[in-house]
């Protein structure tokens, strides 16, 4: 018995109601959706000032050592300086900011708010590393003894200093060994630091553990 031949099924183009492309089209829109969030999202920054190198206190700066960068802060977005609003000519900054970071309103001021000065101070080079740029650290200080035979025991001559500088005795005229760093000191701190130097005294820093 000859059996009748199979016809091929036709492909039909998919109407309105095919479970496939109502799909599709969820997921269209779902795409869509996303997208239009996404930019949404994108117009909510603004632009704010932002240090285009490291800057410490008692460095006079202005617009200049700036740029502006586009960010979203939501609820933090009143601690900083806004693009929109203009940057004194000159100004100082209270605490050390990093290049790249954002200006903290509360630290322009026309003058150190604590009354602070910049010093240099002579200290040993096998200072430790994390006595860096923007650190805080002890200052210890072992006077020379009577006798001119070594030094007296240490003893903590200054807390919580911040760190603005640090600058390696390389030339053949600084003291041996040595590297300088500087400090923020308060006009009472300055006597007792600048009298221990200028009497050879040993002067070491240690990061400061607590505030």
């Amino acid at each position: 018995m000859n059996e009748k031949p199979v016809e091929a099924s036709r492909i039909r183009t998919p109407g309105w109601r095919d479970p496939r492309l109502i799909i599709g089209i969820i997921l269209v829109l779902l795409s869509v959706t996303g997208v239009v969030a996404l930019i949404q999202t994108m117009d909510s920054r603004q632009g704010y000032w932002a240090a285009s190198v490291d800057i410490v206190p008692g460095a006079e700066v202005s617009a200049e050592d700036f740029h502006i960068v586009q960010a979203s802060m939501s609820e933090s977005s009143d601690r900083y300086w806004v693009a929109d609003q203009q940057l004194p000519s000159k100004f100082l900054v209270s605490s050390t900011i990093r290049q790249g970071e954002m200006l903290p309103v509360q630290d322009v001021a026309e003058a150190d708010p604590d009354g602070r000065q910049q010093v240099g101070v002579r200290v040993s080079k096998d200072m430790p590393s994390a006595v860096s740029i923007g650190a805080r650290a002890d200052a210890w200080v072992a006077l020379a003894s009577a006798d001119g035979r070594g030094f007296e025991e240490p003893t903590k001559l200054i807390s919580n200093a911040e760190v603005v500088g640090i600058n390696d005795n390389s030339s053949a005229f600084a003291a041996a060994e040595t590297t300088t760093v500087y400090l923020m000191l308060s006009e009472e701190a300055l006597p007792t630091v600048l009298d221990a130097q200028a009497n050879g005294a040993q002067i070491s820093l240690v990061p400061t553990t607590g505030k």
